[in-house]
């Protein structure tokens, strides 16, 4: 039963370098996302301050 096991390595350095690319992938696909949220934000913003009182 344990004969598959052998065919993966477990180190820590192979854990901690995927899960350094996990974050690095997530960050990369959110931070546009974030780009545009806060740009839509300056601009409702900027379209308040041009409103007269």
């Amino acid at each position: 039963m344990m004969e598959y096991a052998v065919c993966y390595d477990h180190s820590g350095l192979n854990l901690a370098w995927s899960i350094f690319l996990d974050i690095t992938a997530f960050l990369a696909l959110m931070a546009p996302l974030a780009v545009a949220r806060l740009i839509a934000i300056s601009r409702a913003d900027a379209g308040a301050k041009l409103q007269p009182a």
